[in-house]
């Protein structure tokens, strides 16, 4: 999902005339788009009339154009363009996330804007979620006085308590769905079922009842409660789930569990080969273990043992059996189907992991088990290998590289002359970190280092003292700082932070064509933008302009950005600047804008700059808590989002 930037500075949150759509000035001619949209549903989806939004995307990828309601802003009488390769993406929703009635529709095409010609293209949305939707035997709900299922996978979970009947949409994966339920005695009881080859644009109508038979198993030798009955209906794309629920079998029903013994903190034991502690894991299935599944994530374990990446200890086979004894990974005789407690002592084990090239080596492991319930739990641990050696450098965590700053991370025998070096790669000094102690495990030691500069690589190293007091080095180890605000192009991230760029633009107000002041430079695509458009429409009034007199005395400061409040025709016009773009004016007094702009770049820390700021007293109207005679407010303010597109603002609405 793309991040969203959008930053602000104005006098009075926007209120009264603002402004339209952008239509920048083009040097390479103009042609109008006529977009069409057509909504292919589902015999389920009929009745939902989705709003659509719609991106424009350049050759670049960059969006141009966003229509936050393609029908209520009538973008299908035409649209302005400059000549060029255009995506038209269209999509309602959000397909990564389950919602109730709201599903995700989707479409995409490629048009060619010509110079001074109309140009249509038609965009075919389809539905691109699955819709779920519960229901039960009456029957069941005659012996249940309360019940409830949550259904989930990774776009989220929605909970159809007793007598929901909407359809939830889900993204188009493995459902997994929880049922709790309550007796007449008030007795509670829970129970997961997976379902897998979930398939979109499809209704699973999941229809829970009371079932089967415990002395009289069905074909598969099961006495229920899977997925048994399943139904699908082609022509109607609908699949139908009869789920049988046991009641003889619900007082044995019981989550696996896993219980680990011996390790630190995030499931983590850190030691010197050969030196490693007792460390176990214990696992309780009481339905009977269907499926153990190990991920390995280690170098070494599968570069150069040549272990699978995945394995399941419930069927395990010959080869990599042969492996994992090598290393003396435990593994119980019997697996499959066992209701007793399974113990995992990977004492032995740890201690026979290696390190390779002086430095530390992590074998990560994951614990899966499903039992015959097709219950899941799942449970992650690992062991960081330390090598025999006087002085360790510790690799830098991805979260920890910032554009000009970072942390280093040592161990060391010796209990003086402990720190750190490090230089750019393309150097050759160091240049000495001076540590004052070691943290309070009395091992490691660490320091925060900055100044240093963004996209560069570095190469670092830990430093101690031998027996004889000679200086000894550990494994060097090279990183590359963030990105600050200009990518490898020295193309700014955020451009025209300092607001010196400015142009005079044409584009519509409120009824005809206006010239207003725009806060980018002449041939740049729209990134800031303000009311001004709007506060024009009747006559040049620019509440925010470009200020060359009242500026920072800074090398390579040329304007700022001045905002005015304003009264154009009557009404109160704010002075306001911010990341995004008009959409178009509402009535006399409201406007319809998106707020925010794509980034791509490092991660921010601060938002650095000036401001001069003259508060008047609120003399005409007000708003919210700035009453008439009231003090005025300055904001000023940064978010990083995210959002998929720009936050679009009604003002007339209210909606912010």
């Amino acid at each position: 999902m793309a991040k969203y930037i959008f930053s602000i500075l104005s006098l009075l949150f926007l209120i009264g005339i603002t402004s339209c759509n952008e239509e920048k000035n083009a040097t390479n001619g103009q042609g109008y788009l006529y977009l069409g949209i057509e909504k292919n549903v589902t015999l389920q989806t009929k009745a939902v009339d989705p709003v659509l939004a719609v991106a424009i995307l350049n050759a670049a990828e960059d969006t141009v154009k966003y229509i936050a309601d393609f029908e209520a802003e009538k973008a299908d009488e035409g649209i302005l363009l400059d000549a060029g390769s255009y995506q038209i993406v269209v999509a309602s929703g959000k397909k990564d996330s389950a919602a109730w009635e709201l599903p995700n529709f989707y479409g995409k095409t490629e048009c060619e804007i010509k110079t001074n010609q109309v140009t249509s293209a038609k965009v075919t949305c389809k539905i691109a979620n699955t819709k779920v939707t519960v229901d039960y035997s009456d029957d069941f709900k005659k012996y249940f006085t309360d019940y409830s299922t949550t259904v989930s996978n990774s776009s989220g979970s929605l909970t159809y308590v007793k007598g929901e009947t909407r359809g939830g949409y889900f993204a188009p994966e493995t459902l997994l769905a929880q049922l709790e339920l309550t007796n007449m005695d008030g007795e509670q009881f829970e129970l997961k079922r997976e379902y897998k080859d979930i398939q979109e644009r499809y209704h699973y109508k999941l229809n829970f009842k009371l079932g089967g038979d415990p002395d009289n198993p069905d074909d598969n030798g099961n006495a229920g409660g899977k997925f048994d009955d399943i139904t699908v209906d082609e022509s109607a794309d609908t699949v139908i789930v009869s789920i049988p629920i046991k009641i003889e079998d619900l007082v044995n029903i019981k989550a696996p569990e896993f219980t680990l013994e011996g390790f630190g903190e995030n499931n983590n034991l850190e030691a010197k080969k050969g030196e490693f502690t007792g460390s176990s894991l214990k696992l309780t299935a009481v339905c009977g273990v269907e499926k153990l599944l190990v991920t390995v994530e280690s170098d070494s374990l599968i570069n150069l043992l040549g272990l699978p990446q995945s394995f399941d200890l419930a069927n395990l086979g010959a080869d990599t059996k042969t492996k994992l004894e090598s290393i003396h990974f435990p593994i119980p005789d019997h697996i499959k189907g066992v209701t007793d407690e399974l113990i995992f002592d990977f004492t032995e084990m740890s201690n026979a992991l290696a390190s390779y090239d002086d430095k530390i080596q992590t074998h990560n492991f994951t614990f899966t088990v499903k039992d015959a319930k097709t219950q899941e739990q799942s449970i992650s641990f690992s062991y960081s290998v330390k090598p025999n050696v006087a002085v360790i450098t510790k690799d830098i965590a991805t979260m920890n590289l910032w554009s000009t700053f970072t942390f280093f991370g040592g161990e060391s025998d010796s209990d003086d002359g402990f720190g750190f070096e490090y230089r750019k790669a393309s150097d050759s000094e160091w240049i000495p970190v001076s540590v004052a102690s070691k943290n309070e495990d009395g091992k490691t030691f660490s320091a925060f280092v900055k100044g240093l500069e963004p996209k560069t690589e570095y190469v670092y190293r830990a430093v101690g003292k031998d027996q004889e007091g000679n200086p000894v080095f550990g494994n060097e180890v090279k990183f590359k700082t963030d990105y600050a605000n200009e990518n490898d192009k020295e193309k700014p991230f955020v451009p025209n932070l300092g607001f010196d760029d400015w142009s005079t633009r044409s584009g519509k107000g409120a009824l005809w064509n206006v010239d207003y002041i725009s806060p980018n430079a002449k041939d740049d695509p729209i990134y800031w933008d303000s009311g001004n458009r709007g506060a024009n429409s009747i006559g040049k009034s620019n509440p925010t302009s470009e200020e060359k007199e009242v500026i920072v005395p800074k090398e390579n400061n040329k304007s700022a950005a001045l905002l005015t409040s304003k009264v154009v025709a009557g009404t109160f016009a704010a002075g306001n600047i911010y990341s995004g773009a008009f959409q178009s004016v509402i009535g006399t007094s409201g406007a319809s804008l998106n707020f925010g702009q794509p980034y791509k770049g490092g991660r921010p820390t601060k938002l650095v700059g000036y401001y001069k700021y003259n508060p008047k007293l609120v003399n005409k109207g007000g708003h919210e808590e700035l009453t008439e005679g009231a003090m005025d407010k300055c904001a000023i303010y940064i978010a990083l989002c995210n959002w998929s597109f720009p936050f679009n603002v009604n003002t007339s609405e209210k909606n912010f």
